[in-house]
């Protein structure tokens, strides 16, 4: 085949490529080509949007569940009779008769509060129950989530705490996100608040106040606050339960679980009008926490740390406290010199007087106004002209017995022979002058 012959084939090659993309552009805009363009048919867009939010219904219909219920939907082939076991199969959902309970359980509520005594609990816990009853109607809802926190509500009201903080609880788990955050926050406080008033033993038990638990009554009360401090750490109420807790610590002497508590509220609500108790509270609990100078100094660096932070950050609120502050320097200050004196009279009487000797050194020029710097003195004067370190027992052995050291012999020879070389050449140069 010749140069022109290929030229022209190529040519009709390139034509007839050129008319197969024409007729499929003028096909794509006739048409609308839903594998170019998947956002053009909208009944497509809509079914895998609904698909990816929700599920649909026996009925057709999609729906979008709400709460921690959402991404878990079972789908079961039990038979009938065991579908509307819990975890096992599907309830099925009946939105007008959910709307006709919660409808019902609102007038009673509305009557429970304009009763008094008896009745108003009795019907507030008939309250709680219709709303219990309307929300099961139509699961994984928002009518299901308002009617949780109205149950709990008309339990707080009824004055049934435990089971009031049960359904916040419950509400709080299957709905994380809940908008009613705040109030239910509110309440748990409340109730935890109540409890710690009751700092009954565990063995002491409750069988006929609803308002409390069956036994244990305080430390349920702390359990709860500390669970709101896990469920909504970044509420507008989680430094006042912080400061509850720690607080509660603080009463009760537990030194170290109120220290722990303090120092949270300080590092993790930086902006808590609570900054300035916490240092100050934080600091006598760290002292009073300290058990002397054989055991750990890191009580004593905390109280110190938190009374330095306290007088720069809060100068005023300082300055109105200052005996109190200044009386718990002076103790910081005290303890640190006594676990100096203690270390150095341990090594003094272990004949250490070098190590001593550094300590008492340190006690005289950093802590020269405490007590403890005369008795440095005196263990410095008992131990001038004595070794630094004590001569060990039965040293004489060591030529009794062959050693098993074998650079020392290598070091002295090298030593000796180092200084009869000097002493050959002062012999030859008595003046010390050098002689080429």
């Amino acid at each position: 085949m010749n140069q022109p012959d290929s030229h022209r084939i190529l040519n009709s090659f390139r034509l007839a490529y050129g008319w197969c993309i024409a007729a499929s552009c003028l096909f794509v805009s006739i048409s609308g080509c839903a594998s170019l363009n998947p956002w053009k048919d909208e009944d497509e867009y809509t079914r895998a949007k609904n698909a990816i939010e929700g599920y649909e219904d026996a009925e057709g219909n999609w729906v979008r569940p709400e709460g921690s219920r959402a991404n878990r939907r079972v789908s079961s082939d039990l038979p009938k009779f065991l579908q509307d076991i819990p975890g096992l199969g599907q309830r099925p959902i009946n939105k007008e008769k959910a709307r006709e309970k919660y409808r019902e359980a609102d007038q009673i509520f509305e009557q429970a509060k304009n009763a008094e005594g008896t009745e108003r609990r009795d019907l507030f816990r008939k309250a709680a129950k219709q709303y219990l009853a309307a929300g099961k109607e139509w699961t994984s809802s928002a009518l299901e989530q308002d009617a949780m926190f109205m149950a709990a509500e008309s339990y707080f009201f009824a004055e049934d705490y435990p089971k009031a903080e049960n359904q916040y609880v419950k509400l709080i788990k299957d709905y994380p996100r809940t908008r009613w955050q705040d109030q239910v926050d509110k309440r748990r406080m409340e109730i935890g608040d109540y409890w710690l008033q009751f700092p009954d033993k565990f063995y002491n038990v409750n069988f006929t106040d609803n308002k409390r638990p069956w036994n244990d009554t305080a430390n349920h009360g702390k359990r709860v606050l500390e669970k709101m401090r896990l469920d909504s750490p970044t509420s507008r109420l989680a430094d006042d339960v912080t400061m509850e807790i720690a607080n509660t610590e603080f009463k009760r002497e537990n030194w170290p679980e109120a220290l722990d508590a303090y120092r949270d509220l300080i590092s993790v609500y930086p902006d808590s009008p609570y900054q300035f108790d916490a240092h100050f509270l934080g600091a006598k609990s760290a002292l009073m926490s300290y058990q002397g100078a054989q055991y750990t100094s890191e009580p004593l660096e905390h109280a110190d740390k938190l009374l330095s932070q306290m007088v720069k950050q809060f100068p005023d609120k300082a300055q109105e406290n200052k005996d109190q502050i200044r009386e718990m320097m002076a103790e910081v200050k005290f303890r640190k010199a006594e676990r100096l004196y203690d270390e150095a009279l341990y090594r003094a009487n272990k004949e250490e007087y070098a190590a001593a000797k550094i300590y008492c050194d340190q006690i005289i020029e950093d802590y020269d106004d405490t007590p403890f710097a005369e008795k440095a003195k005196e263990i410095l004067g008992k131990s001038e002209g004595k070794p630094g370190v004590p001569t060990p027992y039965l040293h004489w052995m060591t030529t009794v017995f062959p050693t098993r050291d074998k650079i020392g012999p290598i070091i002295k020879a090298a030593e000796a022979a180092q200084i009869k070389d000097a002493e050959a050449v002062m012999a030859q140069n008595p003046d010390g002058s050098i002689r080429r």
